[in-house]
């Protein structure tokens, strides 16, 4: 593993994150480069690394005002990295369909906790509002990591 190169396409993810998200913001809701960084790490090179850079991605985001609790990005990015990670070489090994579907898992999963806590008083209020904000916020950044995926495919590097 090259930590440089890691490194360096940290340093371009978080500046993508940081110019482009609010350019690209439709109502609030931003698409999340450095998630798709985290889950690209944890695929191709394991749990640690993708934890290590989730959590430390994570303070970064939210020291530069993109995230909106101090603490629930990294939080979110750790989690997303650390269960990314367990299907780094996994995909000649299962059902392809399976491998997909469970880094789809991850990701509504990730935006579900993300979700719950950025709009904790839709969830007491207005449940559908909720239901509504999770599945815009996921889809939006799966619909980005889904592009990236024809330039980059996930299961490349395995």
């Amino acid at each position: 593993m090259n930590w440089i190169k890691l490194i360096y396409s940290l340093v371009g993810v978080f500046s993508l994150q940081f110019i482009l998200a609010d350019f690209l913001s439709i109502n609030g809701i931003r698409p999340d480069f450095v998630l798709i960084y985290i889950l690209y790490i944890g695929l191709h090179h394991g749990s640690f690394p993708s934890i290590i850079f989730g959590f430390f991605l994570g303070l970064l985001v939210d020291f530069t005002g993109v995230g909106s609790f101090f603490g629930l990005t990294s939080f979110t990015y750790v989690i997303t990295g650390y269960l990314s990670g367990f299907l780094h070489g996994k995909y000649y090994k299962m059902i392809p369909t399976y491998f997909h579907l469970i880094w789809i898992g991850i990701i509504l999963f990730h935006f579900f906790i993300y979700s719950f806590i950025r709009y904790q008083d839709l969830f007491e209020t207005t449940m559908t509002v909720f239901w509504l904000k999770w599945i815009l916020t996921s889809g939006y950044t799966l619909g980005f990591l889904a592009i990236f995926q024809m330039i980059i495919p996930l299961q490349q590097g395995d």
